[in-house]
């Protein structure tokens, strides 16, 4: 399986500064972790990821004591990349074509780490980043409402529905990899009748 690329956006410092070398292996350990959580879900071993990251037991639960601050780590990340999906999304004029964008973004984010949205999901990212997760969950709004405005979603769709909504295409894309049709009736589904 080829290692996935994986963009830290999240400006947080640990508590101190870093050498280039212990920066190296924490990118290493969260890459390797992606991937395994992505792969495997939440049983996978922190040995298992230290060996894939090539680093040493030590060295991976010096910088992540337990698996939850791993993943907490990692939720912080991906919600980092949601957020920047939808900014690009709420940056187009056209609020119907935005909207659409970022449904379509979310499920092929989806269909390449669908693990690790499993993984999220069982640990609560909520309660591991609330931090990332706040500005994430009020792009989702403005997306949404900004959309009911603009004539382009049901506009008795509420902030509940539509995560039920984006739970369900999750779950539907870890069944099978055909993102784009799922994308594509779930937009179908959530269309206002007369758009």
């Amino acid at each position: 399986m080829a290692a996935t690329t994986f963009t830290a956006t999240i400006t947080e410092a640990p508590q101190r500064a870093l050498r280039g070398d212990a920066l190296r292996n924490r990118e290493r350990v969260l890459a390797a972790a992606r991937e395994a959580f992505a792969r495997d879900g939440a049983e996978v071993q922190m040995e298992h990821i230290a060996r894939q990251a090539g680093v040493g037991v030590g060295t991976l639960y010096r910088n992540f004591p337990t698996k939850q601050a791993l993943i907490g780590e990692l939720g912080k990340l991906w919600l980092a990349e949601c957020v920047a999906l939808a900014d690009a999304a709420l940056s187009r004029p056209d609020p119907r074509e935005g909207f659409e964008e970022f449904i379509r973004s979310a499920a092929q984010q989806m269909a390449r780490d669908n693990g690790m949205c499993r993984v999220l999901g069982d640990f609560a990212a909520q309660e591991l980043c609330p931090a990332q997760f706040a500005p994430f969950q009020e792009r989702t709004v403005a997306l949404l409402e900004r959309a009911k405005a603009a004539g382009a979603v049901r506009p008795e769709i509420t902030l509940t529905d539509f995560q039920a909504i984006m739970s369900g295409l999750s779950a539907a894309i870890g069944q099978t990899d055909n993102w784009r049709l799922f994308a594509d009736m779930l937009l179908a589904g959530l269309r206002a009748p007369t758009a």
